[in-house]
């Protein structure tokens, strides 16, 4: 019996754990979507960055990025978050830059030394 519990217990801490995290950010899932977002305080709450399904994240210094894909499509968008300028206290639209297409987030990848995704999901 203990076993079991012990078990439950382990399954539901890893259930609660992000699937990806670097400082405030953090790659959850919620409802049936994989989302990025910005820890708003410890209690497991976040402003959203990049809604949807996210397939990719990586990160450095000064940057975050993200691919995502749209439900029921096979096509990627691509999507930056400068560090410096994010805090809790802003909505994704005001902050999150993109959608970017392959080509065009190859171009901002050699033009800002956006990193590469260093999490697959």
């Amino acid at each position: 019996m203990k076993l079991f519990f012990t078990v439950l217990l382990v399954i539901l801490m890893t259930a609660c754990s992000p699937m990806w995290e670097d400082g405030d950010y953090e790659v959850y899932y919620l409802d049936g979507d994989i989302a990025l977002g910005i820890k708003i305080d410890n209690s497991g709450a976040y402003h959203r960055r990049v809604c949807h399904k996210i397939v990719a994240v990586g990160s450095n210094e000064k940057y975050i990025v993200a691919k995502q894909l749209e439900p029921g499509s096979t096509i990627a968008s691509y999507f930056y978050i400068e560090r410096e300028s994010d805090n809790k206290y802003l909505n994704h639209d005001e902050i999150t830059q993109g959608p970017y297409t392959e080509i065009q987030f190859a171009e901002l990848i050699q033009g800002l030394g956006l990193p590469s995704f260093s999490k697959v999901f």
